[in-house]
């Protein structure tokens, strides 16, 4: 096939592109190449992205049953192309193609015979309302098998911008698309291919040997995997339930106004979750230095349990924060201390099962805060976890520790690293208290930072 036939387009069937081209569109890279040069461009990107062989990409399932849904179309496919095929690798809708079609038992058709070739060569979304209305399009096999009228594509772009196939639905009656439509199926496009790049980022950064240390698995497992795998989709589903709330793309019924709200409110929650295991990575608090800064105790406590509170409400637990009075203000690295609290209260809510009342106690010994962490149940009594106490008494640690208990250890690491201990206190199976002493940091120090003398300074003498 020529360029020249990918160049044509069905007049009168094509939206207006100032109309319907997403102002957020990725720009392409590719302007100017031939159609050989592209196609090799085309082919590089999706060998770069271990895209070669047929495999199941779920982000990519999602996006058509996603736009089938949204514009109410029977069909909806996501295509990758080389110079002579268009390679289905997503679908929904392709059995109302007729049973046993070559298409949908195929998942290929040659890029002759469909419409995915005129988007792929111009780069740029495709709407045709009636297929039969342009005597080109008519002729090709896409119409006259399977009988397809309407048509609306986008290209596949990649983060560098090169399109290696299409998003498109397409329909067995003549409709028109609105500006509106398509730019959510822009959105899907977007949405998909960064899923799928972001978790083939995420599997290649996977260290392929054994983790040096016990602090780097914990790194792995409660930062890494967490922020790379969770803030990215969240950013996606945030968006496109405000678009639906806003009713961009049409009115929302009572039932689907509700739905929507929950989506929203719980994608909120879990970015709030999100960022704040960014704002206390590990990798932050291992700097060589510890920063002297005053702090209230009683609010950094009620910060990271208000962080805490979408899980705990999750299991009925209840998350209680209780400050000696005088006992409020200290001279401690704020962010190693309030990633202590996190990990501490996350790895025991992990294991106090449904309904515990998960206790701290902030007190003064002198120039060191005390923190005291333990569990009261209505019908248990007061006390730690048995995996708790087990995973601190016992010496050394264990080689593979309790997944839900890594953040305890790192917790441990975190105290030492204050230049603190942390220790059971307690006999038994009830009455244990997990307790952190903390010494208070060079006033000096704090004083020289802050620029000016506190009075917390004469507190932390006594």
């Amino acid at each position: 096939m020529s360029v020249s036939v990918f160049s044509v387009v069905p007049e009168g069937n094509v939206a207006n592109e100032a109309a319907i081209s997403p102002p957020t569109w990725p720009c392409c890279s590719l302007q100017g190449l031939s159609w050989a040069e592209r196609q090799q461009r085309r082919s590089q990107a999706i060998a770069a992205l271990d895209l070669s062989l047929p495999s199941s990409i779920p982000a990519w399932e999602e996006a058509v049953q996603m736009a089938a849904r949204f514009l109410s179309v029977p069909i909806a496919v996501v295509t990758l192309a080389d110079s002579q095929t268009e390679y289905v690798r997503a679908a929904y809708g392709l059995s109302s193609l007729g049973v046993g079609n070559p298409l949908s038992q195929q998942r290929q058709i040659p890029l002759t015979e469909g419409l995915g070739a005129y988007l792929l060569d111009s780069e740029k979304p495709l709407v045709v309302t009636d297929t039969l209305e342009n005597p080109v399009l008519a002729q090709s096999n896409l119409v006259m098998t399977y009988g397809v009228r309407a048509y609306s594509g986008v290209p596949l772009m990649t983060s560098q911008g090169i399109c290696i196939g299409t998003l498109a639905v397409m329909d067995m009656q003549p409709r028109s698309f609105t500006a509106q439509e398509l730019g959510f199926l822009a959105m899907a496009a977007r949405w998909g291919m960064s899923e799928y790049e972001c978790h083939r980022a995420t599997c290649l950064s996977a260290p392929q040997v054994p983790l040096a240390s016990l602090v780097g698995q914990v790194r792995l497992n409660l930062i890494s995997q967490l922020t790379q795998e969770l803030r990215s989709p969240l950013t996606t589903v945030l968006g496109m339930t405000t678009m639906l709330s806003r009713e961009i793309y049409g009115p929302l019924t009572p039932k689907q106004r509700e739905y929507t709200d929950i989506v929203h409110r719980s994608s909120q929650t879990l970015m709030a979750l999100v960022e704040e295991l960014i704002d206390i990575n590990p990798l932050e608090a291992e700097r060589a230095d510890l920063v002297p800064t005053t702090i209230d105790i009683e609010a950094l406590g009620q910060q990271v349990l208000a962080t805490l509170a979408p899980l705990a409400d999750a299991s009925a637990q209840t998350l209680n924060l209780s400050v000696e009075p005088g006992a409020n203000h200290w001279i401690l690295d704020q962010r190693v201390v309030k990633q202590i609290l996190y990990h501490l209260v996350f790895s025991i809510m992990q294991v106090a099962g449904d309904n515990g009342n998960l206790r701290i106690h902030a007190c003064r010994r002198g120039n060191t805060l005390a923190l005291a962490l333990w569990l009261s149940n209505p019908w248990l009594g007061e006390g730690l976890p048995q995996e708790v106490v087990t995973v601190l008494q016992t010496s050394p640690v264990p080689r593979q520790p309790p997944h839900s208990l890594l953040g305890l250890l790192l917790g441990q690491h975190l105290v030492q690293r204050h230049g603190g201990q942390l220790t059971v206190q307690g006999n038994g199976d009830s009455d244990c208290r997990l307790m952190v002493l903390l010494p208070g940091l060079d006033v000096t120090k704090a004083r020289l930072e802050l620029g000016h003398p506190t009075e917390v300074e004469a507190t932390c003498q006594r």
